[in-house]
């Protein structure tokens, strides 16, 4: 009888992150998403807005009604611009990371992801602009992350064991790339 072949856990999508992050480059998808990530929140919380003042705007006059939309406009994308600017030198970092004894599970997603250092110490991902990858306890990963101010961005995450991790560990371009961004 003819054994079923495993699901590679690693996806074709996470395979084109783990390239284009051993090189210490984000894949556009991955940059775009980080640039836009706070306009999903920006339109829940504009959109009731819009419903109560929605009547009282129409009255407004065309001169006016132009005025207030660039200011909109404005006020939308000096921020994205400032955001793509600073994530376009934002250093990306590599480690190999353990799941723990009790890795999150997919159902806790409001949760951040814990991975642990060889030392022991803890790294949070609050966010993260990879696929979801389940985590085995105990098990290390190959892991790709950029570092903000209070938690930890997750790029592209693979087992440490898998077949092609070789492929998927920092060139010379990672460090060279790395040493360049972390000056600024």
């Amino acid at each position: 009888m003819m054994e079923k072949p495993k699901r590679d856990a690693v996806t074709d999508d996470m395979r084109v992150r783990l390239l284009a992050n051993r090189n210490g480059k984000l894949t556009v998808q991955q940059y775009k998403d980080i640039i836009f990530a706070p306009l999903g929140t920006l339109l829940v919380l504009v959109a009731p807005l819009i419903l109560i003042l929605g009547a009282r705007f129409a009255v407004l006059s065309f001169r006016v009604l132009w005025l207030v939309l660039l200011m909109g406009l404005v006020l939308l994308v000096v921020p994205l611009l400032f955001r793509a600017r600073r994530y376009a030198r934002a250093p990306v970092h590599f480690a190999v990371l353990n799941a723990g004894q009790s890795p999150r599970s997919f159902w806790r997603f409001w949760q951040p992801q814990v991975l642990f250092t060889p030392d022991g110490d803890a790294l949070a991902f609050g966010s993260r602009l990879a696929p979801y990858l389940p985590l085995r306890p105990g098990q290390d990963y190959l892991v790709y992350y950029l570092k903000e101010p209070a938690t930890h961005v997750l790029l592209s995450i693979a087992p440490a064991d898998h077949p092609d991790a070789e492929k998927w560990r920092p060139t010379g371009l990672f460090e060279t790339r790395y040493r360049q961004r972390a000056r600024h």
